[in-house]
């Protein structure tokens, strides 16, 4: 009994397999389909410059990163918002 099963079940993945080589390969997008996303939100962020000499240098540097991560995230969110805008265009 088991030796059928096996014998059934390997028959089976060999006709699905078949099956997808003889598919058509995909066709490409039109240009028109694919996503543009702006360069200003893929562009890399220069670090913040600043002179450290004392502790509230420190503490201001430390605010321009912070900052900047913030930019770089709010850039992130609207890359997903267009990526998911051109995926509901295409239903």
């Amino acid at each position: 009994m088991m030796r059928l099963l096996r014998g059934l079940t390997s028959l089976c993945l060999l006709l699905l397999a078949a099956g997808c080589a003889t598919s058509p390969p995909p066709r490409p997008l039109p240009p028109e389909a694919i996503c543009q996303i702006p360069l200003h939100l893929v562009a890399p962020l220069p670090a913040p410059k600043r002179e450290v000499q004392r502790n509230l240098d420190m503490l201001q540097l430390l605010a321009d990163y912070d900052s900047l991560r913030r930019r770089a995230n709010a850039d992130r969110a609207a890359i997903v918002e267009i990526m998911a805008h051109d995926a509901g265009d295409e239903d």
